[in-house]
């Protein structure tokens, strides 16, 4: 076993005893791994982790490397040898506390970011090591405990989940955050999610490559974020190398990414990103959506040190207030609740007992708290999912992580029901899509900001005869059918943030409108997909053998006419291109009369690039 010390100047010192000495010596493999022990030549890399929401870098990944142009430089064959020999807690050791040294020397102490350490779940189950090596590290390069994620990497299976969870408890106690690395690559993921429940979950990088082509993947990491929202977690989607991910991880609601696109691993650290976010538009872009911001009430607050007397003054004479958000230096500390408070003050000694202490004492530590761009329909399911782990009555609402204002729930049911009359007023009653005036109010709106953004016009072929042969009910059946295909391509928080939008133009015509351009083409692929598999069950086996149906034409006469298909025109729309709204449908026409030309399931994509710019 190896001797491993810490101490002040350089913080990890490592003394193999000589019955692992004399087994590394004899391969020229453990002979290299015992150089590496000795010399302490591996060097660690750092790659950002990037909060989506805020656009910016919240922490680094410590990735390992081993000494250059050796069979033991890439971190895999490093660990897997070390394991190998029995020394792989030594060398997991070996690699958190350089990186805790080189993340020490380069990181301001300003920077709020967080280190991203590697453990194994070998290590963390060895009983045998010694304890509390990384903390001893961090005190004596003088970086705080709550700075540091232990990233459970799993290169073997956890057999005893109950040593495993104490040792996770005992991290946590120490200050550290949690994460699991490589969900879905490992062997207990699932389980150690619920057993554990770590702060962060990161996905493996498989179910991010090709996202944006991909309805599995997609749907697989909607999943994943519904779970992570209700478990409290943080999803980091790993592996992110185009805009395009980026972009549809961005809509999923993935909450941090890390990948190539942002920076390759390298041993310094920095906060400048190789990727551009591009300048996006920071308001809604119509009345009928709205933000938290439209339902703050009121923006009162208490000081920290404010004393419970004085609070229990300002119930009793404020009639009017249930809650009191408590801000300390801008930020949101707690929310102290009318009832609560109350019975506390209202019991025996209860003023003898608290009237002098600080508020700060008798405060929930935990309310709801959103960002003002938080969408209302996000808001509500946030508040869905908390209801009976703590009081949901108000909610507090901040702006870049500083005290905004404050709202009730009561409020937020009033204006979303209000949304949802005004929004009914306009739907089709057949699909309860929005129709016409929605759809030009919508893309109206898109124009007026001179962005540029896609449009999909959706029509179904040889509709008419199948509707007169089967019976409108079959026919509305059909239509029924495709709007659920056409909401199933996108989130639901696509549709609440108007990323994206969905109308029933009428009839057999619907229109999707994406403000990003870049995901036209998958999209309409998804949609093709999802109608060709369901397209058959609104037909007898007959019709589906013979792949039609013979009916009567505009002409009356009798013809055979194929299954039903699709015709997507796709028209991207570039800034300085269209003036107004009808304009812009005639050549949305022209994309789907491309896609007929082309045949069944077809889709034809028209640039607005090719047209002269407005004068």
């Amino acid at each position: 076993m190896a001797q491993i010390q810490v101490v002040n100047y350089h913080p990890i010192k490592i003394a193999l005893d000589e019955q692992l000495s004399t087994r590394l010596m004899s391969s020229p493999l453990g002979n290299e791994l015992l150089t590496v022990f000795t010399g302490q030549h591996i060097r660690s890399c750092f790659q950002p982790i990037v909060d989506i929401k805020k656009r910016k870098v919240c922490g680094f990944e410590a990735l390992t490397r081993g000494p250059q142009k050796s069979a033991l430089f890439y971190p895999l064959n490093l660990f897997a040898t070390a394991a190998d020999f029995g020394c792989l807690y030594e060398m997991d050791i070996l690699a958190r506390v350089m990186a805790i040294e080189s993340f020490a020397k380069q990181i301001d102490a300003a920077d709020e970011a967080y280190l991203f350490l590697n453990v194994s779940v070998e290590s963390v189950l060895n009983c045998h090591h010694q304890k509390g090596l990384t903390l001893a590290a961090l005190d004596a390069l003088g970086v705080e405990p709550s700075r540091i994620v232990i990233e459970i990497t799993e290169l073997q299976p956890v057999e005893d989940f109950n040593v495993f969870v104490t040792a996770i408890n005992h991290y946590r106690k120490l200050g550290y955050k949690v994460a699991i690395d490589d969900l879905g690559s490992g062997y207990n993921g699932l389980r150690i999610w619920s057993e554990i429940r770590p702060d962060f979950v990161k996905i493996d990088r498989h179910f991010v490559t090709g996202i944006h082509k991909d309805a599995d993947k997609r749907r697989f990491m909607e999943t994943m974020v519904s779970l992570a929202r209700g478990l409290k977690t943080k999803i980091v989607a790993e592996g992110v190398e185009t805009e395009l991910e980026l972009r549809t991880l961005e809509a999923l609601g993935v909450d941090f990414v890390q990948g190539f696109l942002f920076k390759k691993p390298d041993p310094r650290i920095s906060n400048v990103l190789d990727y551009q976010w591009p300048i996006e538009r920071q308001e809604s872009l119509s009345g009928k959506f709205e933000t938290v911001f439209s339902v703050i009430s009121s923006d009162r607050r208490l000081n920290p040190d404010t004393s419970v007397a004085e609070v229990a003054e300002m119930f009793l004479t404020q009639l009017d207030a249930d809650f009191f958000p408590v801000v300390g230096k801008g930020k949101v500390l707690g929310m102290v609740w009318r009832r609560d408070f109350m019975d506390v003050w209202a019991r025996k000694y209860g003023q003898e007992l608290h009237g002098r202490k600080a508020i700060v004492r008798l405060m929930d530590s935990q309310p709801i708290v959103v960002d003002c761009n938080t969408s209302l329909v996000t808001l509500s399911r946030l508040i869905t999912d908390y209801r009976g782990q703590g009081r949901s009555d108000a909610f507090v609402v901040t702006q870049d992580d500083c005290y905004l204002g404050c709202g009730e729930f009561k409020d937020l049911l009033r204006k979303i029901t209000d949304l949802k009359v005004e929004s009914a007023q306009y739907a089709n009653p057949l699909s309860g899509l929005p129709g016409n005036v929605p759809i030009q109010n919508f893309i109206g709106q898109l124009l007026a900001k001179n962005q540029e953004f896609a449009v999909i016009y959706v029509d179904v072929d040889h509709f008419k005869p199948y509707n007169d042969y089967y019976s409108f009910e079959q026919g509305d059946g059909v239509i029924r059918m495709i709007s659920e295909v056409l909401k199933e391509s996108v989130s639901i928080e696509d549709i609440a943030l108007e990323n994206m939008f969905i109308g029933h133009i009428g009839g057999d015509d619907f229109i999707l409108v994406l403000q990003n351009i870049d995901l036209a083409q998958a999209m309409s692929q998804d949609i093709l997909h999802g109608f060709q598999q369901r397209i058959g069950t609104f037909y007898l086996e007959q019709d589906r053998l013979q792949g039609g149906i013979h009916a009567t034409d505009r002409n009356h006469e009798a013809r055979f006419f194929p299954m039903m298909s699709l015709s997507l025109g796709v028209l991207l729309v570039r800034p300085n291109k269209f003036s107004h709204t009808q304009m812009l449908a005639s050549y949305a026409t022209k994309a789907k009369k491309g896609a007929k030309a082309a045949g069944g399931n077809s889709y034809f994509i028209f640039d607005s690039a090719e047209l002269t710019d407005l004068v």
